[in-house]
């Protein structure tokens, strides 16, 4: 079993766009840009927009629970990891819903990993929906969770899942 670093690019995105094509994509929640790095390091024909407040939000599951530090290390990681990759990378450090006014233009992939929120995830899948070019694909984390199982089947319909909690749907 591959996890979502290397299951994404290998197993969905590479098969779909493949290597040649220069194409466009959004990860939301990068953390220590693992995830991000992985993705440029295998797709040399990738332009990756990396959205994370990295800032604590109180009351919030998962990462954002962390004291500030914990987010200012990751920030630093993210930096330091991606800035081989020059101008195919750019780190917004921002809510999913403030990036959405600072990328213009339409996008081959968006990965949703960032609040977990019902309500959040709702919000992330309707608006990086509207940003998607018309062949595409939007995917995102942490299938197992009740809360955005029902989400995606609200909102998406139909999808497929992939190693590590992996959800996906292709857009042609």
């Amino acid at each position: 079993m591959k996890n979502q670093n290397t299951y994404l690019p290998e197993d969905i995105l590479i098969p779909f766009f493949g290597k040649e094509k220069q194409i466009v994509g959004v990860e939301i929640g990068i953390l220590g840009g693992s995830g991000s790095v992985a993705m440029l390091n295998r797709m040399p024909n990738l332009k990756l927009y990396c959205i994370d407040p990295w800032k604590h939000f109180g009351g919030h599951s998962y990462e954002a629970e962390n004291p500030q530090e914990y987010h200012n290390r990751n920030y630093e990681d993210a930096k330091r990891r991606t800035k081989e990759f020059g101008e195919r990378v750019v780190l917004l450090k921002m809510t999913s819903d403030e990036a959405m006014k600072h990328i213009k233009e339409k996008v081959d992939f968006v990965h949703i990993d960032g609040d977990h929120s019902e309500n959040q995830v709702r919000k992330d899948i309707k608006n990086w929906k509207t940003k998607l070019k018309q062949r595409a694909i939007l995917s995102g984390h942490d299938y197992q969770i009740d809360h955005i199982r029902k989400v995606i089947k609200e909102e998406i319909g139909e999808i497929q899942l992939g190693d590590d909690f992996l959800w996906y749907k292709i857009y042609e």
